[in-house]
């Protein structure tokens, strides 16, 4: 495997062709993102994959009625582009033959809860260490999106459809303390989009 090849060819995918991805390839590359750093190994992620189109439309209707919702709302008129750029982000829920649900279990440690003993907010001692949690899923996810393009697949790697985080985790009756971070389509390719514009390496880099 060509790791920067795959880095430098990665696409964002939001269209795909009706061909299926079989258990046995989305099975290893869930293997490949199992191998991702994460915080004291403790590998605090749990896979859902949606290859059911009925579950799959079921979900992808759950966005759409939220982001209707919200164009009701006074705060986002004239948001139109808005809304219509977060109305296509549910659209691989219907194209994309498989759906994979990033889910984090969390992540606690004994300083953790000595620290909320003394006063500090749960959610300030996930900021203190910089979100660990998550860091660790989002690196998972960015090994099953390199190893999906090296593997000829495409994906995106969707985090508005968790405009209705409430109601897709009660669909998918997530446990206690679980909650969902991404939510990842994958299939074959229907579109190759162009290389978008990046910010030049100079203008990012701080030498000290």
């Amino acid at each position: 495997m060509d790791v920067e090849a795959a880095i430098r060819r990665r696409r964002t995918i939001r269209r795909f062709t009706a061909e299926p991805v079989s258990a046995v390839d989305i099975r290893g590359l869930l293997d490949l993102a199992t191998l991702a750093p994460n915080v004291a190994n403790r590998q605090m992620w749990r896979f859902i994959v949606l290859a059911t189109p009925e579950l799959r439309k079921m979900l992808g209707d759950l966005v759409r009625r939220r982001i209707g919702e919200m164009a009701e709302w006074p705060e986002l008129t004239g948001q139109i582009t808005r809304l219509q750029a977060w109305r296509e982000q549910a659209q691989p829920f219907n194209d994309a033959p498989v759906l994979i649900v990033f889910v984090n279990q969390g992540y606690r440690t004994a300083l953790d809860a000595a620290l909320v003993e003394r006063g500090v907010k749960h959610w300030e001692v996930a900021g203190m260490f910089g979100y660990p949690d998550v860091q660790s899923i989002s690196a998972a996810i960015a090994f099953l999106v390199l190893a999906a393009e090296e593997r000829g697949y495409g994906a995106c790697w969707m985090t508005a459809p968790l405009l209705a985080k409430k109601d897709l985790q009660s669909a998918l009756e997530l446990k206690p303390g679980e909650e969902i971070l991404a939510v990842i389509a994958l299939g074959h390719p229907a579109e190759q989009p162009l290389p978008k514009q990046r910010k030049k390496i100079d203008e990012i880099i701080e030498w000290r």
